[in-house]
């Protein structure tokens, strides 16, 4: 019987341990792709997604909208939350048309945008830029 206790406590250290071991490699890492829903604001029905991916030097950001204008539709990344962002964009990303956008922002990492308290959003035209249509935090989702 004495055997077999320290063996049983052998065995069930290891399985805390090999099931604890995913979350603690994750949350020490940095995500290489973070991706996200878009929500909309001030007009119905223009959701999207966004993904961001680390690449050598930057981060790739790919937006894709449903629901939007046939135009042209100008995307930042701004500081500050949905509700209350700073109206000058921290990264100017490449317009959305006809629903997607690709940018590659040089300089940054995704640790960096995930540090900070950052918001990715769509706005509604270049002739109304203070009109949002569409926005989602920058966060690691749950």
């Amino acid at each position: 019987m004495r055997a077999s206790r320290p063996r049983a406590a052998l065995i069930v250290a290891s399985l805390f341990v090999a099931t604890q071991a995913p979350s603690i490699a994750q949350s020490a890492g940095d995500p290489s792709t973070l991706q996200f829903n878009l929500y909309a604001q001030n007009r119905p029905g223009e959701t999207g997604t966004a993904t961001l991916q680390q690449i050598p030097g930057g981060v790739k950001v790919v937006i894709t909208v449903a629901g939007g204008q046939n135009g042209t539709q100008p995307a930042h990344i701004h500081t500050g939350t949905c509700a209350k962002r700073n109206p000058v964009p921290s990264y100017a990303l490449t317009n959305v048309v006809h629903g997607s956008s690709t940018t590659t922002v040089p300089g940054i990492t995704l640790s960096d945008l995930l540090k900070g308290q950052y918001v990715l959003d769509v706005h509604e035209s270049s002739a109304d830029i203070t009109r949002f249509v569409a926005c989602a935090p920058i966060a690691m989702t749950k």
